[in-house]
């Protein structure tokens, strides 16, 4: 545990993920500092910041002075996901600490990273602090369209859904996808394999990459493209045969 007190009464202690929902008398410390309204934001941690350990942990801003605003409130944010992978340890970049900062600051909900949850909410939840029960940055399941695997072409409903259109964040599909009917886009013909997409996308990020090269895999190749071809393969495997008279 790592802990430091400004003259303000503001104190931050880094503590293991699981002093967060464990029972007994960590339980009991945790209630009373909620129930108290000593407890202004919780923040998950990458894993792996400090040297030696791999176990997620947690920063609690504790604050005897809450503002009124903030008062019956705490604000969770799950930073999880930002940091720079490092050798031996993983590294908070300059963008991560003030992309935190900038969202303590504002003490407000950013989907899929923080949200500001009631002292009620808390109390119904046992005063487990469980950070991805507040704020959880899992992505929704994967979508399958069938017709897109049965016969080829990237679902534009798809494409339209609000967490792809956050990945996308702006970047224009049809660099790599042309229309292919009302409801399905497909790859352009000059896109003839996978490790070829990321040359069409000029400088998008790697996230955008990586959802073209998931529609690849889904919907590059239908099914029945694929059959056609075992079919045309066994027909072609049967004349050889024939003409060594096997058949």
């Amino acid at each position: 545990m790592i802990a430091s007190l400004n003259q303000e009464g503001v104190m931050g202690v880094v503590v293991p993920h699981g002093v967060l929902f464990r029972g007994g008398a960590e339980g009991e410390i945790r209630k009373g500092i909620l129930e108290d309204d000593l407890m202004e934001v919780v923040i998950g941690l990458p894993a792996g910041l400090f040297y030696g350990t791999g176990i997620p942990a947690a920063l609690l801003i504790i604050n005897k002075n809450k503002p009124p605003e903030r008062r019956g409130k705490v604000l969770f944010i799950n930073a999880e996901l930002d940091f720079q992978e490092g050798k031996n340890q993983n590294i908070l970049r300059e963008q991560d600490i003030e992309k935190v900062v900038h969202c303590f600051d504002g003490y407000n909900t950013i989907k899929r990273f923080s949200r500001v949850a009631t002292l009620e909410e808390i109390r119904d939840n046992h005063h487990n602090l469980n950070i991805r029960r507040y704020a959880d940055t899992s992505p929704p399941p994967e979508p399958f369209d069938v017709g897109g695997i049965l016969h080829g072409g990237v679902p534009i409903k798809e494409i339209q859904d609000e967490y792809i259109q956050e990945i996308l964040d702006g970047f224009d599909v049809g660099l790599a996808l042309v229309p292919k009917d009302a409801e399905y886009l497909q790859f352009r013909d000059t896109i003839k394999e996978k490790s070829r997409i990321r040359q069409h996308l000029g400088d998008a990020s790697d996230a955008v990459v990586q959802q073209f090269e998931r529609w690849w895999d889904k919907y590059g190749v239908s099914l029945a493209r694929i059959d056609a071809e075992v079919q045309e393969a066994e027909a072609v495997m049967h004349g050889f045969l024939e003409e060594l008279g096997y058949e």
